[in-house]
């Protein structure tokens, strides 16, 4: 009998229960204060199992907490030469190192762990957390993204430590000595030639990158220098796996050099640890308006109702106008101020109940005197006058800054590449220039030559660089509002806080003088600009500490695509890019001259108009075949198709099969795609709507049985399924409505046919009550509501292996007319079809016939 090896307890995954019970009261022992560094069962761990990483982990962890550094050191190098291969124990060693100033020592620990080749081990194995904590952290990732996670760590922890020691350039030494990337002389004729003989369609086919094709790159003799291989491969691998797993971006703590790879999560910890009072603070300023108030308030009628004083009163309510729409610029509106506002509209106006302000203040304005206008305008006028040295006032837009005006990289999963997409996308030239247009200079220009090493460290040196900065700066703007929010504290209190209650103003006789004469009107307005300093400064941190990984590998793959390009002949290119998941048994194009043969559906898609604002669904596609439809009526005149429309069409019908296994995509399941979108668009009142009165809408799609819009009057087949009573001594009718007859040619495929009405008839025959369930195994009876103008069949079958049926002779006899009544019971004797149409793919036939 073969004996069972014992656990190691090497490690959190190699441990029995014993070492498990004894590491968590260790680690427990430890955290009940952190500051004395309890280490007493630590170390007595170490010394039971001085073999074991693990334990060294847990002591040195607890040595680092207790301010015992040297010791802490000590057990975290014994750990790297138990485990050299794990991860987590080099990113806890520089970590303590950049903590205590040895910043040489860090960046040593650094690189040499990054040299280590990329069999690298799970860190959760010898995390010095408590070990439920370890099992969550397991089950809640994967193994390649906690690997690639701390490899990230370790190699921003090297660009800390050479911020530290002065280094004037954080690169790893191999990285020293190479060179310009890429190092290849960027030869763009011979690109730019193959460039401008392309058409549109190949273009865009071409700005697909895998990250198989950019490694591949990479490793290409001559390419990268033999040290600097390992780095980028290193590097792009982490990428993927980061992409892959939706995190593109991450954000780093420029304080405590944490990565979190979600926004959320990196300003709380920003909020809660590194900002004091801010939470509590900013939820105690004054309600800003919302949007909506906004928008109601500049709808008001600022013009003067007709009077003696027209004129004095039309320019002062202007001047009234201006400081309304400034403060509104100024998003410095309170509700306080806006009841006020109205307060002093109602008095003296007529008094009405608040449910009603809005309106009343809004065609009220106008009446007002000009005594009463100029009173207003005293009260307002000195609210403009607040300081304008804020960032936020003069600085730029964040989001504007954050986009990129040219070139943008993303990740599709559904053809796990990197597509390409530029802004501007210019079309072939005609005057046989070789000369590369604008798409090509801002794909190939000078910023291929960047490091994307460079641009990694970049972006970690700017967090480290001003991300203190922007925090100190929002502390300091935090202690202004701090100051500012008891001034109006103090001032409210004087007046027992009714002018600091927005419903209080229209419950409460007020004197609305003493709002303003007191300043409480002006503080507030100060604070609501303060607390937008700091919502600024606070986009500008999360901009400032993003490492964009998209951004980082752009470089390569720029320089991937140029390389294909310059790559003659193509058979020496890279491999291409992989086949979409989502596969055409038929080429669009094919599947859309069929509809187009359609003249019904042809003319009723050019007649319907696309714009219906109460929809929530994409009617662009639908101007798409739109356009497609015309352009092919236009060819006599020489107007050409867009191909580009063909795939912008493909890929936009395929995000509605996300929730579908891939595959190949029959020429059917296209067509009902557009017949769907063509639905939604005929019927912008056919939904459910759900919620109050001036809320958001819920629509939600009805069901489609009897619906008369142009697609289901054209196509819908509305049935009734008769079955039997002999299960349950119960007969029941069966409704529901398709675009289809659908037909599967395995369970006739032993059969001799040699027509379609044949077919019809045999199939509809294998269509009974199932007598494995019980059945009698009676031909089920089936009706339609009424004959559609076109009669769709769709076939499908496994393959001609074996089969009886001539499907030869069967396509010669679809020219032949078609009585439906062999199907579908009850039906008028002039209920005969011809075909007009039909698309056939590999395993699949779709025919129109028409009435």
């Amino acid at each position: 009998m073969a004996r069972v090896c014992e656990p190691s307890n090497r490690d959190w995954l190699d441990c029995d229960d014993g070492f498990r019970e004894e590491a968590d009261r260790a680690i427990l022992e430890m955290l009940e204060d952190e500051e004395k560094g309890y280490v007493k069962y630590a170390t007595a761990l170490v010394d039971k199992y001085p073999v074991s990483p693990l334990a060294h982990c847990i002591v040195a962890r607890g040595c680092a907490l207790g301010g015992k550094g040297v010791l802490a050191i000590f057990h975290f190098m014994r750990a790297a030469e138990l485990a050299p291969r794990c991860p987590i124990i080099p990113s806890m060693l520089a970590d303590l190192l950049i903590k205590m100033g040895l910043w040489d020592k860090a960046v040593e620990v650094c690189d040499r762990f990054l040299r280590v080749p990329e069999d690298h081990t799970d860190p959760a194995w010898h995390w010095p957390f408590l070990s439920n904590e370890v099992a969550n952290y397991i089950n809640s990732t994967v193994l390649q993204y906690r690997i690639a996670f701390v490899r990230e760590l370790i190699r921003g922890r090297r660009v800390k430590a050479d911020k530290g020691k002065g280094a004037a350039v954080p690169l790893p030494p191999e990285r020293a000595f190479a060179p310009k990337w890429p190092p290849e002389t960027i030869d763009l004729s011979r690109a730019s030639a193959r460039w401008n003989c392309m058409n549109d369609e190949e273009r865009h086919a071409s700005l697909n990158v895998s990250f198989g094709e950019m490694k591949s790159y990479c490793r290409r003799p001559g390419v990268l220098p033999e040290q600097c291989v390992q780095w980028m491969m290193s590097m792009l691998s982490d990428a993927e796996v980061f992409v892959k797993e939706g995190c593109s971006s991450y954000w780093i703590c420029p304080l405590c050099i944490h990565v979190y790879t979600d926004a959320t999560i990196f300003m709380w910890h920003i909020e809660n640890q590194h900002i004091e009072g801010d939470s509590e603070l900013l939820s105690s300023l004054p309600k800003r308006i919302p949007d909506s108030e906004k928008e109601l308030l500049k709808s008001w009628r600022w013009v003067a109702i007709d009077g003696d004083d027209l004129a004095e009163r039309t320019e002062i309510l202007s001047m009234i106008k201006s400081i309304a729409f400034e403060l509104i610029d100024m998003d410095a509106i309170s509700v306080n101020l806006l009841n006020i506002m109205h307060k002093f509209v109602m008095n003296r106006v007529r008094p009405v109940t608040p449910s009603i302000v809005s309106m009343c203040a809004s065609c009220g304005i106008g009446q007002l005197s000009y005594a009463h206008l100029k009173e207003l305008y005293k009260f307002l006028e000195p609210l403009t006058h607040t300081p304008t040295d804020y960032e936020h006032q003069k600085g730029p837009n964040v989001e504007q800054e954050s986009q990129q005006d040219s070139l943008v990289i993303t990740w599709s999963k559904e053809t796990r590449t990197l597509p390409i997409d530029c802004g501007k996308i210019t079309s072939i030239k005609t005057d046989d220039s070789s000369k590369a247009d604008g798409l090509f200079a801002c794909l190939f220009g000078e910023s291929l030559l960047e490091d994307p090493m460079e641009s990694w460290v970049g972006m970690w040196q700017k967090c480290i660089d001003h991300g203190p900065g922007i925090l100190n700066k929002i502390s300091v703007v935090l202690d202004k509002l701090n100051r500012k929010y008891y001034s109006w504290k103090e001032l409210t209190e004087i007046q027992l806080g009714v002018h600091s209650l927005p419903q209080a103003i229209f419950s409460s006789e007020i004197d609305i003088q003493l709002y303003f004469d007191y300043g409480i009107g002006f503080v507030q307005i100060e604070m609501l600009l303060i607390d937008a300093e700091v919502n600024y400064l606070k986009k500008r941190l999360l901009k400032n500490c993003e490492v964009d990984y998209l951004a980082i590998i752009l470089p390569i793959a720029k320089a991937c695509l140029w390389a294909k390009l310059n790559n003659n002949p193509p058979e020496d290119a890279l491999l291409a890019c992989p086949p979409d998941v989502y596969e055409l048994q038929v080429p669009l194009k094919m599947i859309l001259r069929s509809l187009w043969h359609i003249r019904r559906l042809h003319d009723d898609i050019l007649m319907t108009p696309f714009i219906y604002s109460d929809v929530i669904v994409g009617d662009q596609h639908i101007a798409m075949l739109h356009d497609i439809f015309n352009s092919w009526n236009c060819q006599k005149e020489c107007k050409q198709c867009d191909p580009n429309k063909f795939r912008f069409m493909a890929s936009a019908l395929r995000s509605d099969l996300i929730d579908e296994k891939p595959g190949k995509i029959t020429a059917s399941r296209f067509v009902k795609l557009i017949f769907e979108r063509l639905h939604k668009l005929q019927t912008p009142l056919h939904f459910e709507f759900k919620g109050e009165a001036l809320e958001p809408q819920t629509k939600t799609m009805p069901n489609c049985l009897g619906c008369i819009c142009l697609t289901h009057d054209l196509f819908g087949l509305h049935i009734t399924e008769e079955k039997c009573n002999c299960v349950n001594n119960v007969s029941a009718e069966t409704e529901y409505t398709t675009f289809f007859h659908s037909i599967d040619l395995g369970t006739v495929e032993r059969t001799k046919l040699e027509s379609f009405s044949e077919l019809l008839k045999a199939v509809n025959k294998q269509l009974l009550c199932d007598p494995r369930n019980g059945g009698c195994g009676h031909n089920i009876a089936r009706y339609l509501s009424y004959p559609p103008h076109l009669f769709m069949t769709v076939f499908s079958w496994p393959d001609n292996k074996g089969s009886h049926i001539n499907m030869h002779e069967v396509l010669i006899s679809l020219a032949a007319g078609l009585d439906i009544n062999h199907v579908y019971k009850y039906l008028h004797s002039d209920s005969k079809y011809t075909l007009v149409s039909a698309v056939c793919g590999e395993r699949s036939l779709c025919v129109l016939c028409e009435n």
